[in-house]
């Protein structure tokens, strides 16, 4: 029987629907793959992008922090 990680499934799940919901954000494939620091970079960047949307930024932050694990207070 194969263990699949729950975890990295739902990260998978958290990123694919960041990319259902967003209109005006390239999300890039793999995203969930990426090493926290790049995943950090990569916010900072769509934040200061002013094609970006603020709610598309927002669904981009809480994907991200859900991905790593952080509380979103």
């Amino acid at each position: 029987m194969t263990e699949v990680s729950t975890r990295s499934v739902q990260e998978a799940v958290a990123v694919e629907q960041l990319r259902a919901r967003t209109t005006t954000l390239e999300v890039p494939r793999g995203l969930d793959l990426w090493q926290p620091q790049d995943m950090e970079d990569w916010l900072s960047e769509v934040e200061d992008d002013p094609d970006v949307s603020d709610t598309d930024f927002y669904e981009a932050r809480q994907a991200v922090h859900h991905v790593l694990g952080k509380n979103d207070d």
